[in-house]
């Protein structure tokens, strides 16, 4: 056959159409491209990326508008700059926005527009077109950011030497250039401006598909688990926690959560005692037990804060259960208890909780079991009060107040009139320190010991009788009665079981200082259970990063969590409160406006142990700051008065400056410095120091405790106490309100008003 040649490629397919099947397969292949006229143009690649289409970019130069920049400005007054800071950007916008992706595009725009922004507003500023005030160091350059001092960083970064640029940059000394180092601090501050200011202001919110009104739905891997859920309720000292700890024992894998460090601390000791293998997990202290291989072990005791929610456990239990109806902490035990991933949840706690936990089972769908215990002994309310005789104290009692100032007065007035040695429990103490005088009193050394409400849970006392001095209590805000639930934990840590013992010669009691504290004391015993009807709640971090998506760029973040509370306020079931924000407020406060913190970071600090002393508030703000600069430093770093961690001033009482608030305040620091440690390694080092100077701190409250001579914390009552006074403490409800003892302020009070009345 004769070969064919095609005349176009246009006439290929009305050419082939005419021919036969076997003419088509006779055609010869080489004949098809005999000719080349068919191909008409060269292929183009519109859609391809201009370094992949053969196409050389142009680059699109940028300059700022002079007519919005002051005649003074440097872009204007000096050529060479105007021509560095134009490269720079002519790079960032070539580089960042010129054939970006569309669904980056609007971000992009938003971080270039920001930064021309900060350009524009600071070449206005005369004193910051100057680089002679500003120190330019290897971290500024290492970590940019700080966008309000772009400027300044621009015009002092000549002072960091060519021989660091060259290790920066990773290129040779001869190739450094002003131009490469404008555009290495210009492409730095767009990408911070775009991660930090721009990417979590305009990120749509990731639809989660969890229902906000429904806690149980943010954690969706528990809800896969059928869970078991086994209730221990009962009174003080009936053996609920003993019971679940065997469990947790023999399990190999599990949690125990307690509402205290210092009971997580006594629960790890007593494992360890027993020869099990525990780990210890608390927010300022955490101790791996490692095998020979480097495994830890199965059994961890920590604090419910830091139950670890991403792992799975065949035990975990949660101690004091009925603290969810905490407004301050209690939204810990219900997101542990909703949310940890454990085969069987064993939940310790009083009877109060029992409804509540009935409804919160049925909401995530698990099995139920409930166990009730009574209480292991007998416990008395004595018919006859002590009249503030403090002869009558016997070896054994536990006096209780609820105030620093009356703990440390009822302790030197009773070792003044009695022959008795003291011990004394506060909650600012430190757990260390409070042990210790614990031990002290259970092995008889001291006589009887005086405490506040940290009795309740968290420290093991032999105590045979509790006396009551008050039936109120300041809340923060004002004086309330005691409740029958706080009565009830509080004196029923009088006559503690023990395993010798048998449960008939258990006995414990209950008196007061005065009939009228008395009366009340009694009627909280005998007064019937008071059942929770809901339990504290906090939208889990996740959350609150996407509700935080939705609000305007600059939202502080105490407006945040303002309108965060108004929005679940109003989706939230009766089941659940919203947990009181004040304390997360006071810290919030310290730290909000440092901007190179960024959300998630002042989310975890939220949760900061910063106890309320002043000096305590500004060793809180300082860590901020470095943690916001990106420093690493050590404790000694800090200007801290270290000079009162010596011996010489145990018993000095009239240097505040040597006053045992202030030790308090310093251990209370080292604390949250291993706090922050824990969390934030690489800025916070040479925690070996902060744990020996802890411990010295410790020591020496210890001592000064017991050289007590004089109340450090007595001060004249002022003008604000009395208004306070006259307003809730007068003769006419004298039954409701009741300042206990009789202390010398409250009877020159009543004196003069007895005089003014007439």
């Amino acid at each position: 056959m004769q070969k064919i040649l095609l005349p176009s490629c246009k006439l290929y397919y009305k050419f082939i159409s005419k021919l036969s099947f076997k003419q088509y397969r006779c055609i010869h292949a080489k004949a098809i491209f005999e000719n080349t006229n068919w191909i008409k143009n060269n292929i183009h690649l519109s859609k391809a990326v201009r370094s992949e289409s053969g196409i050389k970019s142009k680059t699109i130069p940028i300059t700022l508008n002079k007519k919005y920049l002051k005649p003074t400005s440097i872009y204007i007054k000096d050529q060479s700059f105007k021509e560095l800071l134009d490269s720079g950007l002519s790079n960032i916008y070539n580089e960042h926005i010129v054939g970006c992706p569309k669904k980056e595009r609007e971000f992009k725009n938003k971080a270039w527009g920001k930064l021309r922004s900060y350009l524009y507003n600071q070449l206005n500023v005369k004193t910051l077109n100057t680089p002679s005030e500003f120190v330019m160091d290897l971290f500024k350059v290492i970590d940019i950011k700080e966008p309000d001092t772009l400027l300044l960083q621009l015009l002092n970064m000549h002072k960091i030497e060519d021989n660091v640029w060259v290790n920066i940059l990773g290129i040779d000394n001869k190739s450094i250039t002003s131009n490469l180092k404008c555009q290495y601090i210009l492409n730095g501050m767009y990408n911070f401006i775009y991660n930090q200011e721009i990417i979590p202001n305009c990120e749509p919110a990731i639809d989660t598909d969890i229902d906000i009104s429904n806690p149980a739905e943010w954690f969706p891997e528990a809800r896969k688990l059928k869970r078991t859920i086994v209730l221990h309720l009962g009174p003080t000292n009936s053996g609920k926690t003993y019971r679940a700890l065997q469990t947790l024992k023999s399990s190999g894998n599990g949690y125990y959560a307690g509402p205290l460090r210092l009971l997580a601390r006594e629960v790890y000791d007593r494992f360890k005692a027993e020869g099990f293998r525990c780990n210890l997990l608390t927010g300022e202290e955490v101790i791996q037990d490692l095998d020979k291989m480097g495994n830890p072990a199965g059994i961890t005791s920590g604090t419910i804060e830091m139950v670890p929610l991403h792992r799975n456990f065949d035990i975990a239990v949660f101690d004091e259960i009925q603290m969810m109806a905490d407004p301050d902490r209690g939204w810990a035990w219900t997101i542990a208890l909703l949310g940890v991933q454990a085969r069987e949840v064993h939940l310790c706690g009083e009877k109060s909780a029992l409804p509540l936990l009935k409804e919160l089972v049925k909401m995530t769908g698990d099995n139920l079991v409930i166990n009730e215990y009574e209480r292991l002994g007998k416990l008395t309310v004595e018919k006859n009060p002590l009249n503030n005789n403090f002869a009558l104290l016997e070896k054994g009692d536990c006096i209780v107040a609820f105030s620093k100032k009356k703990i440390l007065d009822l302790k030197l007035e009773i070792e003044k009139r009695t022959k008795l040695k003291v011990a004394v429990v506060y909650g600012s103490l430190p757990p260390e320190t409070r042990i210790q005088q614990a031990n002290l009193f259970n092995s008889g050394t001291y006589d009887v010991v005086v405490a506040s409400d940290a009795i309740g849970m968290g420290l093991n006392l032999a105590i045979r009788r509790v006396v009551f001095t008050t039936n109120m209590k300041f809340n923060g805000k004002e004086m309330e009665s005691l409740t029958s639930s706080n009565i009830k934990q509080i004196g029923g840590r009088a006559g503690r079981f023990k395993a010798d013992c048998n449960k008939e010669d258990i006995r414990g009691y209950i008196t007061a200082t005065d009939r009228y504290v008395l009366a009340s004391v009694n009627n909280g015993i005998e007064a019937p259970i008071e059942y929770l009807t809901a339990c504290c709640i906090w939208p889990t971090d996740e959350i609150c990063n996407n509700i935080m998506k939705q609000l305007p760029s600059g939202t502080l973040m105490s407006e945040l969590f303002e309108k965060i509370s108004i929005l679940l306020d109003k989706k939230y079931n009766k089941f659940f409160k919203l947990s009181d924000l004040s304390n997360k407020l006071k810290v919030i406060k310290t730290m909000e406006k440092l901007n190179n913190i960024s959300f998630s970071e002042k989310l975890r600090l939220c949760n900061a142990p910063m106890k309320d002393f002043p000096l305590t508030k500004d060793a809180f703000k300082l860590f901020c700051e470095t943690i916001s600069r990106g420093e690493t430093k050590s404790i000694l770093s800090y200007p801290l008065p270290f000079k009162i961690l010596t011996y010489d001033k145990i018993n000095d009482d009239k240097d505040k400056e040597y006053s045992l608030e202030q030790y308090e305040a310093m251990y209370s620091i080292f604390t949250l410095y291993s706090w922050l440690h824990n969390r934030y390694p690489n800025y916070f080092i040479d925690i070996e120091s902060v744990n020996e100077m802890r411990l010295f701190c410790e020591m020496i409250i210890f001592a000064k405790l017991d050289n007590l001579k004089k109340n450090p914390y007595n001060k004249f009552m002022n003008f604000k106490k009395t208004l306070f006074n006259r307003r809730y403490f007068n003769n006419d409800d004298r039954n409701q309100y009741y300042i206990p003892n009789k202390d010398i302020k409250y009877r020159r009070f009543q004196r003069v008003k007895k005089i003014s009345t007439k």
